[in-house]
């Protein structure tokens, strides 16, 4: 199973308007209150979290696995899916900083071996477009895609790569050889493949794997503690993944090794990306401080990007939207039965988020419950003016 598009559901609740309140609850009685009714209407697990300036809040609601007596633990790792874009696009940005690569580096120039066989309309697509969904790229996100390139595996004569760097290099020049599916630099066409390339184009700049770039230039310095869980690997002493129509939810089994190999070359995208909800808090009290005006370890280029995001337009893994007026950054996420979503005020005044081991056949109920509730949290937990 791959990673779901972002959702429209997210713009369309999270601009709904009216129901404002403006009293001043508890913190912990607003995100546990919602935790609980989130669960009785059908999550299997959730924590919910908010920020606001130096403080944090978290409630955990319903249990690890269906059937079973442990509840959500302090501490659990969640798979959080595309969430993981915004820190692929923010490594990004701090290799840009470095010199090493430019948000205008084409394709042909940082893959050269690969350009001969791309599609000509791809060659001048940037690092920036492809972190913005503006590559023209093959989704990645539905079976029909994953059939096809498994077709084109099985019909492959000969040995397959078996490395994760030669399988990441077999994968970008198949799909690089495939037709656009919207025109290259210009239509909007969500990728999760698209993030693979910009990966690539990251690798080939620096000499160094995505994981190993990842540790040392995003996670050391921002603090953060992210490992990515393969997707045959069997969850044990920790959340499980749990997918299916409301009230008939069943756990997420391992995928087949030979095929979770190379669901591995889309990491960028969030495949298996793993952590923990205090890991994800600092992530997004990063952000907090830069929108604020502070000096982070986020890159300049990165957040002068975020602020110039227009309403309804994505760019660098995030959609900029509104809450009942108000301007926020966010994105949701979704992986082998588990959902994530955040929403982070524009001005860096405050921010949700929400971590479930719970995901929808279609993607869509158990998103639509995670919008709603992180809703109610942002109109009872209003950012100070």
């Amino acid at each position: 199973m791959l990673l779901r598009p972002f959702s429209l559901v997210l713009a369309l609740i999270l601009t709904a308007c009216g129901g404002g309140n403006h009293s001043a609850p508890s913190a912990v009685s607003v995100l546990q209150q919602s935790a609980d009714g989130a669960v009785s209407q059908g999550l299997a697990g959730v924590v919910l979290a908010h920020l606001d300036p130096g403080h944090m809040t978290q409630a955990r609601a319903g249990l690890r696995e269906l059937g079973g007596t442990v509840p959500i633990q302090a501490g659990d790792a969640f798979l959080i899916g595309s969430t993981t874009k915004a820190m692929t696009a923010a490594l990004a940005g701090r290799l840009v900083e470095q010199g090493r690569i430019a948000w205008t580096t084409t394709l042909a120039e940082a893959l050269p071996d690969l350009a001969a066989g791309m599609q000509p309309a791809y060659r001048a697509v940037t690092l920036e477009q492809l972190l913005s969904h503006r590559g023209g790229l093959m989704a990645f996100n539905n079976g029909d895609d994953v059939a096809r390139f498994e077709g084109f595996l099985q019909s492959t004569p000969g040995p397959l790569p078996t490395s994760l760097p030669a399988r990441e290099r077999f994968f970008a020049a198949w799909l690089l050889a495939q037709e656009p599916i919207a025109t290259p630099g210009q239509g909007f066409a969500y990728s999760n493949a698209g993030y693979a390339l910009a990966a690539l184009m990251l690798e080939a700049r620096t000499g160094r794997a995505y994981v190993e770039l990842f540790e040392q230039e995003l996670a050391r310095p921002l603090g953060l503690s992210v490992s990515w869980t393969s997707a045959d690997t069997r969850l044990t002493g920790r959340p499980i993944g749990h997918q299916g129509p409301k009230g008939k939810l069943a756990p997420v089994t391992p995928a087949d090794a030979d095929a979770a190999v190379w669901l591995d070359v889309l990491r960028p995208g969030g495949e298996g990306t793993t952590t923990t909800p205090d890991s994800y808090a600092t992530w997004v009290d990063w952000h907090l401080r830069a929108l604020r005006g502070e000096a982070t370890p986020l890159a300049a280029g990165y957040l002068q990007r975020i602020r110039a995001l227009k309403p309804g337009e994505y760019g660098l893994g995030w959609i900029a939207t509104d809450v009942d007026g108000r301007a926020v950054i966010a994105h949701d996420g979704e992986y082998r039965g588990f959902c994530s979503l955040l929403v982070i005020d524009a001005r860096g005044r405050s921010a949700s988020f929400a971590f479930t081991n719970t995901a929808a056949d279609d993607g869509l109920w158990t998103l639509t419950l995670l919008n709603q509730t992180l809703l109610d949290v942002e109109r009872a937990l209003p950012p100070a003016p």
